[in-house]
């Protein structure tokens, strides 16, 4: 198996952030490394791509390829993503994402290339998809009772930004997760998770919410 990485948000004057990504590229040559970027919406003119290109160029990595899942989707592509030392995907509306994964059957895609030795980082949005299901923003959609399941490559739910929820929204959470059984590991912006070999390193103060907590 591969490591996943769990970012709430991905800035470069966050020292959380730069602890994550000195763990992300450990044992790595940075000219030599290939990012595999996956949009979370429509981004025809790589605006997105371009900036967090030239984030990982900051620290030496020059080759990035942009995978789209939307109007320029090409499967062809596929081969060269699963090539890419580093997978990311980027954030965005999580349930959008999600569903943009699905339409283009690229969960198998994603899961081989983790189980295959892959790193997988996911920012914001795209780390929710990393973890069972999305339905915690299926909150904000009115009469909706579809079961939004993510790529389930570890056993909880991502949510970030947890400074930003208000508390109606946090107790919200918390009622979820009693009735649910899940598990919901929160990160504030700045913090994150690592995931391999099934053990966990977190970085900052990480709130874990279950029926116990």
């Amino acid at each position: 198996m591969g490591k996943l990485f769990f970012y709430s948000d991905q800035v470069v004057e966050s020292p959380g952030n730069r602890r994550l990504d000195n763990i992300l590229l450990t044992g790595m040559e940075p000219k030599d490394i290939k990012i595999g970027y996956i949009p979370s919406t429509e981004d025809k003119e790589k605006t997105y791509f371009n900036t967090k290109a030239q984030y990982y160029r900051d620290y030496g990595i020059q080759k990035s390829m942009f995978f789209d899942l939307y109007s320029k989707f090409n499967p062809s592509k596929i081969e060269e993503l699963l090539k890419c030392d580093i997978i990311h995907l980027s954030a965005g509306n999580p349930i959008e994402f999600r569903n943009a994964i699905r339409n283009r059957n690229m969960e198998k895609v994603l899961r081989d290339f983790f189980h295959q030795g892959g790193s997988i980082v996911g920012v914001s949005g795209g780390a929710v998809q990393l973890g069972k299901t999305t339905k915690l923003f299926q909150m904000f959609i009115e009469d909706s009772d579809e079961e939004l399941e993510a790529l389930q490559l570890v056993d909880f739910e991502f949510l970030p930004h947890y400074n930003r929820w208000n508390d109606e929204y946090k107790k919200d959470v918390r009622d979820y997760a009693k009735t649910t059984g899940k598990t919901v590991y929160a990160a504030n912006d700045g913090d994150g998770i690592v995931f391999e070999d099934n053990h966990f390193e977190m970085i900052g103060d990480i709130v874990v919410i279950n029926s116990q907590r």
